[in-house]
């Protein structure tokens, strides 16, 4: 089974072998340095189960 690897700017999706050929890590597609995931950009919503935490609560 082939891994792939989604663009998180544009969800284009290469391969593990694509990605370490990579020039800096820009996608081949846009071009930006945003980095690549394992699950395409519209099932990655990183604010979905987000806890929000502030230096209170780390000094208690």
């Amino acid at each position: 089974m082939e891994t792939y690897f989604y663009c998180q700017h544009c969800d284009h999706k290469i391969t593990i072998e694509q990605l370490a050929l990579l020039s800096e890590g820009k996608c081949p597609e846009c071009h930006t340095i945003e980095g690549f995931s394992t699950v395409p950009k519209d099932e990655n919503d990183s604010f979905e189960n987000v806890t929000v935490l502030n230096d209170t609560e780390f000094l208690e």
